[in-house]
């Protein structure tokens, strides 16, 4: 096993590459799906059948083929992005939808009384979305959320595909140059594992907080 040591800067490499995969294409995917959300729930009939036609096709399409057509459809159009950055866009546009359907089945959790209350109170649609709804239905769907997030973490090994050196890219180099496919892979394996037991970890206890405070 000596022979793992000459890749220890590549796989801390792709780690991090992983992890930062990770943060950009889960903060772009909470705003989107956010949105969304908002427009799912929209009574202009517009932005309602524009969010429900984009949850259908690109949770429809899987991921190595939305991120395939990215990074090499794009250019035939003259439009080109780092690969770094292609494959943290098609994580959001991929998991967003995902992420919309998670916080709509939130709102079902808000009665009917609170919403007729925030009417009587004067809210508009967009500041009781803003300041009440919202803030609720993501309370009561950390968890769930948090599943979102770990298929994500697990997501993110498809951007090897394209040519991202994450952890996936950094471990398939290893294990054809040394042709210990096994033991390399399962290394990746463990690594992974432990990343989604620790963001397990931290969104229960974000759920419990929020329960909590219920």
């Amino acid at each position: 096993m000596s022979f793992i040591s000459g890749y220890v800067a590549d796989f801390t490499s792709g780690v991090l590459i992983t992890l930062e995969l990770t943060v950009l294409g889960w903060a772009g995917a909470l705003v989107l799906g956010t949105l969304l959300t908002a427009m799912r729930v929209s009574p202009i009939r517009t932005l309602n059948a524009a969010a429900a036609t984009y949850v259908t096709i690109f949770r429809n399409i899987p991921l190595p083929v939305q991120m395939v057509l990215f990074v090499f459809g794009l250019p035939l159009l003259g439009i080109q992005y780092p690969l770094f950055a292609s494959a943290a866009i098609v994580l959001v546009i991929y998991t967003a939808p995902f992420v919309s359907e998670t916080l709509r089945s939130g709102l079902n959790t808000v009665s009917t009384g609170e919403l007729e209350a925030l009417r009587a109170l004067g809210f508009g649609p967009r500041p009781a979305m803003q300041h009440v709804i919202l803030p609720q239905a993501f309370g009561t769907v950390i968890q769930p959320l948090g599943n979102v997030l770990i298929t994500m973490i697990k997501n993110t090994s498809v951007a090897a595909l394209v040519g991202v050196a994450d952890l996936t890219f950094a471990t398939n180099k290893a294990a054809v140059d040394e042709a210990q496919p096994f033991l390399i892979f399962g290394g990746a394996a463990i690594s992974y594992l432990l990343i989604g037991l620790i963001v397990g970890r931290l969104v229960g206890v974000l759920d419990r907080k929020a329960a909590f405070s219920r």
